[in-house]
């Protein structure tokens, strides 16, 4: 019995020991358990902090995505009016060049122009002088001229003068040539009433 006794008394303490571990071991599982509860619990109040934050965030997002798409709306209109812009400029580049071209064109005209009245000044120059000196040289012949003028007009008294005594001389020849032929006639006839070929051979040479 006395066996029994330490046997069981034995078997008892070791028991003891058993349950004594079992508790420390429940114990230690009950601190884990609080302490991976007290985790969960704040892993819950991340998780509700991080579950407000991501909607925020996909508030946030959202509108972030209305703006990027205005700003693509934004970015294409003003796409569009660069590239009208750009077609405007490419005219406009067009047309400045060709009214560049233009005013080149016209200045070059221009500077010929300037070149050819340069040139005409420099003949009207000359021709001026020329003329003052053909003005002077006018000057002395028309002073020539009127002292012509004036010799031609003595000299046309003179020939009209002489033209005049020439008329008068003419007709006083005249006069008497008529008077001598008429003396020849009267002559004539008074040999014809005479008669004879003497008369008639006289008459032939008075005729001639």
């Amino acid at each position: 019995m006395k066996n029994v006794m330490e046997t069981s008394k034995t078997a008892v303490a070791e028991e003891r020991q058993e349950l004594e571990e079992l508790k420390e071991h429940l114990r230690r599982e009950k601190q884990d358990i609080e302490i991976e509860r007290k985790q969960l619990e704040e892993m819950k109040n991340v998780m509700e902090t991080s579950k407000t934050a991501v909607t925020e965030e996909r508030q946030e997002l959202e509108e972030l995505k209305e703006q990027l798409r205005k700003a693509k709306q934004d970015i294409e209109s003003e796409r569009k009016q660069l590239e009208v812009m750009k077609n405007v400029m490419e005219t406009s580049k067009t047309a400045v060049a060709e009214e560049r071209q233009e005013l080149e064109e016209l200045k070059e005209h221009l500077r010929r122009e300037k070149q050819d009245i340069e040139i005409e000044r420099k003949q009207l120059e000359e021709m001026k002088n020329v003329m003052e000196t053909s003005k002077t040289a006018v000057t002395e012949e028309r002073q020539e001229l009127e002292e012509l003028k004036e010799q031609l007009r003595k000299e046309k008294q003179d020939i009209e003068s002489e033209r005049k005594q020439l008329e008068e001389m003419k007709n006083v020849m005249e006069t008497k040539l008529q008077q001598e032929m008429e003396t020849s006639r009267l002559q004539w006839q008074k040999k014809t009433r005479t008669g004879g070929a003497e008369g008639k051979t006289q008459e032939i040479k008075t005729r001639r």
